[in-house]
């Protein structure tokens, strides 16, 4: 019940701060965030944080990104470069283990997800 609660109000917050045009996250902390869903989506945890689902909804209309009309190219480029620095790191630090979606990540894209979301990732 607390978890609707916090979900609604920051879906709220973040509405309202869309609406006057004050960001209520910083540019660079979507970016991050969105690549970290795009590299490393495959976490239930994700779908299960109000929070989190909150901030994807506005990052998505912040920035444009919808299935039609054009994406804030500055953010977009941004954001590719955060990709593109998750799989590099995910390539180049491959741990042999048993499990099947054991991707490694960079220190602040678990720090991040941890502070912001309480998701271990």
């Amino acid at each position: 019940m607390e978890e609707n609660i916090i979900s609604r109000e920051r879906q709220a917050w973040n509405r309202t701060c869309l609406a006057a045009g004050i960001p209520a996250i910083g540019e660079d902390t979507c970016a991050r965030i969105l690549a970290v869903l795009y590299v490393h989506g495959n976490n239930e945890a994700f779908v299960l944080n109000g929070k989190f689902v909150a901030d994807i909804e506005y990052i998505q209309n912040r920035f444009h990104i919808h299935g039609v009309g054009v994406p804030d190219a500055d953010f977009v480029r941004k954001l590719q470069g955060y990709i593109r620095e998750l799989e590099t790191y995910s390539a180049s630090h491959k741990e042999v283990t048993d499990a099947v979606f054991s991707d490694a990540k960079p220190q602040w894209a678990k720090d991040l997800f941890l502070d912001m979301y309480g998701i271990k990732i």
